[in-house]
């Protein structure tokens, strides 16, 4: 039986990528493995003004990430790129709980280790590495080369920086996303459905406890489980 502990993620500088099908699952399970490595994270909500107002059943729009470490996009529009690392989206970053002050542009924070070490400095410089976690990278990734190869800087300038990149994806998986050092498929329909659902692993770094193909239900997994299984009182969605 294959036994699977969050915490192996961040025992070395690597990030992680977590997809499948549905977001508000997706999202669950990247709050559970971020949380179980570093409780003080920060979350970065990727939005959009596509975005469907049906699909608020992630931790940013229940509350479970405090006002003060949630950042959220705003204003997205698409940029020419000079080059591939350039290939970015740019959007305005906000904090949560300060909605009216633009702190950073997309692009700008993506383009680290400027905007990273800002966010090391809020942290505490003396806590070593932490953890950040970046929800609905899809939502922009058609601003991002296709080769992998061209996306893996992203990821370098996040360990730079040390911090801990934990990337969500909903929908199809791309090649894009084996720029990352782990990648899991959280394999699951829709919230309703996520006992049946497994937790696959499609990439591993050379000396971490995971190999690909590794396959662990969802509900064997006590942080994942917990976070699908959580339900939200009326008071703490977010409203349209």
């Amino acid at each position: 039986m294959i036994e699977f502990d969050p915490r192996t993620l961040t025992r070395r500088p690597w990030g992680t990528l977590v997809w499948g099908e549905n977001r508000s699952v997706v999202n669950r399970v990247l709050w559970a493995l971020v949380t179980a490595n570093d409780p003080g994270a920060y979350w970065l909500e990727i939005r959009t003004e596509t975005d469907d107002p049906s699909d608020r059943e992630g931790p940013a729009d229940l509350h479970w990430v405090p006002a003060h470490r949630l950042l959220v996009t705003r204003g997205l529009v698409t940029v020419v790129p000079q080059d591939a690392v350039d290939k970015l989206a740019m959007a305005t970053v906000v904090r949560a709980d300060e909605p009216a002050r633009d702190l950073l542009r997309l692009s700008d924070f993506l383009r680290l280790p400027a905007a990273a070490q800002e966010l090391i400095a809020q942290l505490g410089s003396d806590t070593g590495a932490r953890s950040i976690a970046i929800a609905n990278t899809d939502r922009v990734r058609d601003h991002f080369p296709a080769d992998s190869r061209q996306v893996r800087p992203v990821f370098e300038r996040f360990l730079e920086s040390h911090l801990h990149p934990f990337f969500s994806v909903a929908g199809h998986g791309t090649e894009r996303r084996f720029a990352s050092d782990f990648v899991f498929e959280a394999q699951a329909s829709d919230l309703a459905h996520w006992k049946e659902g497994r937790f696959v692993c499609e990439k591993a770094p050379r000396g971490s406890s995971l190999t690909p193909g590794d396959s662990v239900p969802l509900t064997e997994i006590s942080g994942i489980s917990a976070a699908l299984r959580r339900t939200a009182r009326a008071a703490d969605r977010t409203r349209p």
